[in-house]
């Protein structure tokens, strides 16, 4: 870890301080104003709506014309994630009185739980909502478009709970894999015992499988619990790194190609609104624009201010989605490229992002990260997720992995195996 140290501080401009106008001028100032002027900007937030507002300002000054999406989406999608588990709980509790309720309430809640996974839960609608915003500009090529690719990062900050406390946050990933192992085990056991109850099996046997029920069923109701903390009291946090700082690279990346156009490759900037409820803003984007997004590449951008740039393969909780087989390849180069550079490759087994709910639709997608020598981001999800917690010469590297990504794909990187990659440092190819 040393020698990657030794490599920013050498590769890198001079670390800029918080306060002074250097840094305020610097690729990581857009991270700063939304983490600390703005705060926390949950799903249909003002906070949200102000960072929209702000974002619009910036590519304003560019010279852009954005276009604006406005649309509603749940303000958290917890209550939808409880009443999963509530209705499972109920559907335990109820066998010995009423085994085809019983088994009714715990298929549907088994069945809501594994649409949860994938984003389409039904209860999401039952939960409170707002408004939230997608800001969208496009540039165009220098000659006819061989390719379409859109650079996204979300607007919002995710909603903090006790378990993301830096000491519990640990426990996250085992406790979120025994959750997921205990639904599907009660869904099995009950499966047989409703099916033993219509066939006369002995009712000490059923008494004893729904004893078992009742042990395993402690796992949902404690997720259900934390749940409904998180619903209740659960706060935003700042959302710097996670992503402020995805943010200020898209911006920095607009600017860049504001001056540079493209050569061959169509670049669309998303900045998406309610990525926590579950990628709602990247999904109303591919809806409105349903058939010029055919055949396009997503390149995510998600907590690139802390660690190497690292490209995800993995995306979401097991089994999840592969990254685009195309994309990782031509990634895959510019990493050799980038051997000192770079994080390598890496997996999102935490959470479901932007990314997975591309994947999980067919479309063509990839997350560009911060990886660090943890296996949770710094601060994930939690209160000091600030603007301390971006370090601009991760940003600075970020940036330069990223150009060298979009310039390989705008001089046909997806088309062709062989292509030279640029050196870190230089601006884009004209």
């Amino acid at each position: 870890m040393e020698e990657r140290e030794g490599i920013l501080q050498h590769t890198v401009s001079a670390s800029r301080e918080p306060g002074s106008r250097r840094w305020d001028r610097s690729i990581a100032q857009p991270a700063r104003h939304l983490a600390s002027d703005i705060g926390p900007r949950p799903p249909g937030s003002k906070g949200e709506n102000r960072a929209a507002r702000y974002v619009l300002r910036e590519l304003e000054k560019l010279g852009f014309q954005a276009e604006i999406q406005d649309f509603r989406t749940p303000l958290t999608t917890a209550w939808a994630k409880a009443l999963d588990r509530l209705l499972v709980i109920a559907g335990v509790l109820l066998f010995p009185v009423n085994g085809h309720l019983s088994y009714a309430l715990l298929a549907a809640g088994f069945l809501a739980f594994l649409l949860e996974r994938y984003g389409r839960s039904p209860f999401f609608w039952m939960a409170p909502s707002g408004r939230s915003t997608n800001v969208l500009v496009r540039v165009p090529p220098a000659r006819e478009p061989e390719a379409r690719l859109v650079l996204m990062a979300h607007l919002d900050s995710h909603w903090s709970a006790f378990y993301y406390r830096p000491g519990l946050v640990s426990l996250y990933r085992p406790f979120r894999a025994a959750d997921t192992a205990s639904h599907g085990l009660l869904f099995i056991l009950f499966t047989l015992a409703y099916g033993g109850r219509l066939l006369g099996m002995d009712s000490s046997k059923l008494s004893f499988l729904w004893r078992v029920g009742l042990a395993i069923t402690s796992l949902p109701f404690l997720s259900m619990l934390a749940l409904f903390a998180k619903a209740l009291s659960g706060r935003a946090s700042p959302g710097g790194n996670h992503n402020g700082s995805g943010v200020a690279l898209l911006l920095e990346l607009a600017r860049n190609y504001s001056r540079h156009r493209p050569h061959g490759a169509e670049l669309w900037f998303a900045f998406t609104g309610a990525s926590e409820a579950n990628g709602r803003g990247a999904r109303v984007l591919l809806r409105r624009h349903r058939r010029e997004l055919r055949g396009a590449y997503f390149l995510v951008l998600e907590g690139v201010g802390r660690g190497f740039p690292a490209c995800v393969v993995k995306e979401g909780p097991f089994p999840g989605f592969h990254a685009d087989r195309r994309f990782l390849r031509l990634a895959r180069r510019i990493i050799d490229s980038y051997a000192h550079y770079s994080g390598g490759l890496t997996s999102n087994r935490l959470y479901p992002g932007e990314a997975f709910h591309l994947l999980s639709r067919g479309h063509r997608a990839m997350t560009v990260t911060g990886r660090e020598d943890t296996s949770i981001p710094r601060f994930w999800r939690w209160e000091r997720d600030d603007q301390a917690n971006v370090d601009p010469r991760n940003l600075r590297l970020a940036l330069d992995f990223v150009r060298a990504l979009v310039d390989a794909v705008d001089h046909g990187g997806l088309q062709r195996r062989g292509l030279a990659v640029r050196e870190p440092g230089k601006g884009p190819s004209r």
